[in-house]
């Protein structure tokens, strides 16, 4: 593109962006697809949370809306939610690793499912947890996480929500709120590290496995608000040790290096990204 042209559309865009883009990002969640073309592959997903009770309405409306067939593993650090009795595997204190863990080894997901830990203070908003498995499964993600609305807390601009974007490959996919593995990635991703905490690190080790092939993706077509803020119920200084040797083996000194793009984009218009092999 001959760089006037581009300088162009550059300026006409800085001066639409401010009214134009909230829009786009609400059509990206209106209706069952918003403004999608993606094809969803067919996905079973088993999901595990630690929770709170005074979290559990959160919980509640996150497990609503998914399809037929997902199974949902819960533990419950303090009391069981009435709400959430059903779901309710185990309850006690502990580290959120360590008893997400303790879940997945007691309630295994069927053979091909997707595994998801999620957060007790996250939603989707719009229809994204109708969808979000299948994008993951279309777009050959091994290990992936939704978008976060502008308005959510967040630690890293990459995982904020792109307009006109169905899903991007990344360098790094953060531990939390919610995380997705592929059978692929359960095979080499699980079981968690036994002295890990609450995760930090362990999200530093899942980008070591891009050099195995795994694929980290930020799905955009299915965003959610995280609720909560970030880092403050739990002690940073022992994460900040138990993460040290990761961020050391990858080479750097805080995982903000890493949370970037990797560069191939799924655009709307794209039934498929183009490094599928059906593309």
């Amino acid at each position: 593109m001959p760089t006037a042209l581009r300088q162009s559309l550059y300026r006409w865009w800085a001066r639409v962006a401010p009214s134009l883009g909230p829009l786009v990002l609400r059509a990206n969640t209106l209706g069952g697809r918003g403004y999608h073309l993606a094809r969803l592959s067919p996905s079973r997903v088993s999901g595990y949370c630690v929770y709170r009770r005074k979290n559990a309405a959160v919980v509640r409306e996150f497990i609503q809306g998914w399809p037929h067939g997902t199974s949902i593993h819960l533990h419950a650090l303090d009391a069981v939610a009435d709400e959430l009795r059903a779901y309710t595997r185990a309850s006690g204190p502990g580290d959120r690793m360590p008893l997400l863990q303790r879940l997945i080894d007691a309630h295994p997901p069927l053979p091909g499912d997707i595994v998801m830990i999620f957060d007790d203070d996250v939603v989707f908003v719009g229809g994204g947890a109708a969808r979000i498995a299948g994008l993951m499964s279309t777009g050959e993600f091994d290990i992936a996480q939704p978008a976060h609305l502008a308005d959510s807390n967040l630690n890293y601009k990459v995982t904020e929500v792109v307009p006109l974007m169905t899903a991007r490959e990344v360098l790094y996919v953060e531990v939390g709120p919610v995380v997705l593995f592929s059978p692929r990635a359960q095979a080499v991703a699980l079981p968690f590290p036994s002295d890990a905490r609450m995760g930090w690190g362990v999200d530093v080790g899942w980008t070591l496995l891009r050099d195995k092939g795994i694929r980290l993706g930020v799905i955009d077509a299915a965003p959610v608000r995280h609720l909560g803020t970030v880092g403050t119920a739990y002690d940073n200084a022992a994460e900040e040790r138990f993460q040290a040797p990761y961020l050391e083996r990858a080479g750097v000194a805080s995982a903000q290096e890493l949370a970037g793009n990797a560069g191939p984009t799924w655009r709307p218009w794209q039934r498929r990204p183009r490094w599928t092999r059906e593309a």
